[in-house]
């Protein structure tokens, strides 16, 4: 697969309910599902998620997309190299936890991943990913 279709992208978002809820306690989230492009496939904002997961999730997915990393090393590179954000000229960059790439079993990047409203954004992403690599 050379990019995440919509019903793939149903799958991960599923898996990520399925996941926090067996793991987290079933905390209101939010969840992003990307293309290799970064553009949207799916978004799902759980009631109860705060209002600021709708535009923060996605963008999280698509700077995982574009820059082909977490967002977590994304911002680990922005304090180890000085860089402000408006560097990459993306308005919608973000540089906090939560955005994680997905890889086809070629190594290739197929999507990303976003989840917000939690404080184990990069954790639930993390798994997200590496079970979406398994499909």
């Amino acid at each position: 697969m050379e990019n995440i279709t919509l019903a793939l992208a149903k799958k991960i978002g599923n898996y990520a309910e399925e996941i926090v809820v067996k793991e987290y306690g079933a905390k209101p989230f939010s969840v992003a599902i990307c293309d290799k492009d970064g553009f949207l496939v799916l978004f799902s904002k759980q009631d109860g998620a705060k209002l600021l997961t709708i535009n923060l999730t996605p963008n999280k997915a698509y700077t995982a997309a574009r820059m082909g990393v977490s967002t977590a090393d994304f911002l680990l590179r922005l304090q180890r190299d000085n860089l402000n954000i408006s560097y990459f000229a993306d308005d919608k960059f973000v540089g906090m936890p939560g955005g994680v790439p997905i890889y086809n079993d070629q190594q290739q990047i197929i999507g990303a991943v976003g989840i917000g409203g939690l404080k184990e954004d990069g954790e639930v992403a993390a798994k997200v990913a590496a079970m979406a690599a398994n499909l």
